[in-house]
């Protein structure tokens, strides 16, 4: 089987791309110029080096292809939206248009939890409406999945969408690390109690979601929201990680009122002095550090045969192991 996916060279898609190439499929992978590519080479994966929104392109990248993975996107919540807008809307139509006319077999779209809302969840089932935040990429991603959503209803595409929670693993460069350099240096804190539960999912629970949806037919048409079977608050994961490490649990905490004025300051500088990166605190992080994001992924259970098979904890060891 043909699999082009995108996004390859990223976390998610890396890890995609390995599991794809030990099933013995031949891959395709969209890259940047700046994209380091070297273990795509190691698995014998044609590496296409095109612009996602060079339709042109995309329609020849696609022939012949079987199931199209779709992972690239600009992250952050730091990122310019015009930027946002071509690669996580544009880019995402143009993949689409080119599915379309290459008679693509599946699309597989990589989403996030995020398009349910930034808000408390509790059990949020995976048909719940979608809801803009007025945060770039989380907005964004709202707006691909509609876009996919309408090739799916309207125009016949066979499409299936995952949403993931926060995913870690070996290879993450944004979310677990920021965490282990805060804690190893004694300067991370819980806003408020850090009895909220985590949307949390292992990167290998998550790539047999993906497989799954590539191949099961009952899946097309259908969204799945992907966390962990096993839920943590961000105290209970956080003290994971210290006990792994063998480093002291942190206790001190910031009330969200005094969080969020210091956020407002740090953003405020930061855009002030045009800084690349954004500052320890940001409206978004501290909104979503408070957050209770509990999900149901039942149906990801019954219709995909998810089982989860790796712990919150047994995945932390396998990553910190490591890092050590």
């Amino acid at each position: 089987m043909v699999i082009f996916i995108t996004g390859a060279t990223g976390f998610i898609g890396s890890h995609l791309a390995q599991r794809l190439a030990s099933g013995g499929h031949k891959l395709r992978c969209l890259a940047r110029p700046t994209s380091d590519t070297s273990s795509l080479k190691k698995i014998n994966a044609s590496i296409i080096i095109e612009d996602i929104d060079n339709k042109e392109a995309m329609k020849k990248a696609l022939q012949g292809v079987d199931i199209v993975y779709h992972s690239a996107a600009v992250v952050g919540e730091w990122i310019p939206k015009d930027e946002a807008n071509k690669i996580n809307i544009e880019g995402t139509r143009i993949l689409l248009e080119a599915s379309l006319e290459s008679n693509v077999k599946r699309f597989v779209h990589v989403s996030s939890l995020g398009v349910l809302g930034m808000r408390h969840h509790y059990n949020t089932p995976a048909d719940a409406p979608l809801k803009e935040a007025g945060d770039t990429y989380v907005d964004t991603k709202v707006g691909s999945e509609k876009l996919v959503m309408d090739f799916s209803r309207k125009k016949g595409l066979p499409s299936v969408i995952v949403r993931p929670g926060f995913v870690f693993g070996a290879g993450d460069r944004r979310f677990l690390p920021r965490m282990l350099n805060l804690i190893r240096e004694g300067k991370f804190f819980f806003l408020g109690k850090g009895n909220n539960i985590m949307n949390l999912v292992y990167i290998d629970n998550l790539i047999d979601v993906l497989i799954e949806a590539g191949k099961k037919d009952s899946a097309i048409g259908h969204s799945y929201n992907v966390t962990n079977k096993d839920k943590v608050t961000m105290r209970d994961f956080v003290f994971m990680i210290c006990d792994i490490l063998g480093v002291e649990r942190p206790h001190k905490s910031i009330p969200f009122p005094v969080a969020k004025f210091l956020a407002t300051v740090m953003e405020t500088h930061s855009r002030l002095t045009k800084k690349k990166e954004p500052p320890v605190l940001t409206k978004a992080r501290v909104k979503v550090a408070g957050l209770n994001l509990d999900f149901d992924i039942s149906k990801t259970i019954e219709e995909l045969n998810y089982d989860s098979r790796v712990s919150i904890r047994e995945g932390l060891e396998r990553t910190l192991q490591k890092v050590k």
